[in-house]
C-alpha cells in the first residue's frame, strides 16, 4: 500500500500484540515519516487564547477580539497549519478521502476527555458543501464519541472559507444559529470542534451565538492554527 501524501511504499511491522488482537486490523494510509513532519504547536510560544505564535500572553488579534466583547474561547489547536497540513486537507477534505479521519481521530477524541466540557459540538457545514462534499471533515474525527450538532448555517450558500480573504473573514456577519431550543444549553460547559483557526471570526460566532443561548462556558479544539 502507498501512502496517500508522499506516495512511498508503506510496509507494516508485524509485533507480538498483532497476532493476539482480534479487532480487525486497520491498514495506516499514510507513512510514519509523512505523520511525523505534522509540526506540533509549542505552548511555550504560543497565545494562550488562540495557539497563535506571539512573545506576550495574548497575541495583538486576540486583543482586539477582546476589546470587541467576544468571549475567550481557549482554543487548543494541536499542530500547524503548513504545507504539509495543506496535503493532508487537501486529500480529506477537498478530495474526498474520507477514510483519512482515522489518521487524526485518535488524537482528537484524547483531547477532546481532556476538555471535560457537558458538551462537544462540531462546526456546521453549509447544505450545499454537504452536497457538494457528501461530509463534515469535522464530524469524521468524532466518530464514535457523543457529540452535539445543535449549530446550522444561516446561509443556504456561501463563499468556502479558503477562498475569503483576511479582511473578508474579519467582516463576515453572525453565520450561526441554534437548530433546537437552547434550554438545553443552559450552564452547560461545550467545547466547539473545527478543522483549522485562521482569524477566529467562525469560533467567536460560534460561542457568541452559543453563550447567549445560555452556555456557562465555550472553548474550542481545531486540528490546525
Amino acid at each position: 500500500m502507498k501512502c496517500e501524501l508522499c506516495q512511498s511504499n508503506i510496509n507494516h511491522q508485524w509485533q507480538l500484540r498483532d497476532f493476539y488482537d482480534f479487532s480487525v486490523y486497520k491498514q495506516p494510509f499514510i507513512c510514519e515519516m509523512c505523520y511525523d513532519n505534522f509540526q506540533q504547536i509549542d505552548p511555550q510560544i504560543a497565545c494562550l487564547e488562540c495557539q497563535g505564535v506571539t512573545v506576550g500572553k495574548y497575541c495583538v488579534d486576540c486583543q482586539q477580539w477582546f476589546k470587541q466583547g467576544f468571549p475567550k474561547i481557549h482554543n487548543q489547536s494541536l499542530f500547524k497549519y503548513d504545507s504539509q497540513m495543506k496535503r493532508y486537507f487537501k486529500a480529506y477534505k477537498f478530495e474526498g478521502g474520507y477514510h483519512l479521519r482515522d489518521v487524526f481521530k485518535q488524537a482528537i477524541q484524547q483531547r477532546l476527555i481532556k476538555a471535560n466540557v457537558d458538551m462537544i459540538v462540531p462546526i456546521p457545514i453549509t447544505t450545499d458543501t454537504f452536497l457538494e462534499r457528501q461530509f463534515n471533515q469535522v464530524t469524521g474525527w468524532l466518530e464514535g464519541i457523543p457529540f452535539d450538532e445543535i449549530l446550522i448555517c444561516r446561509e443556504v450558500r456561501k463563499d468556502k472559507q479558503s477562498r475569503k480573504t483576511r479582511r473578508e473573514r474579519l467582516l463576515m456577519k453572525q453565520p450561526f444559529t441554534l437548530c433546537q431550543s437552547d434550554k438545553k444549553l443552559a450552564n452547560q460547559k461545550i467545547c466547539l470542534v473545527d478543522d483549522v483557526y485562521t482569524t477566529g471570526r467562525t469560533l467567536r460566532h460560534a460561542a457568541q451565538c452559543l453563550i447567549v443561548a445560555g452556555a456557562l462556558e465555550v472553548t474550542s479544539l481545531t486540528l490546525a492554527r
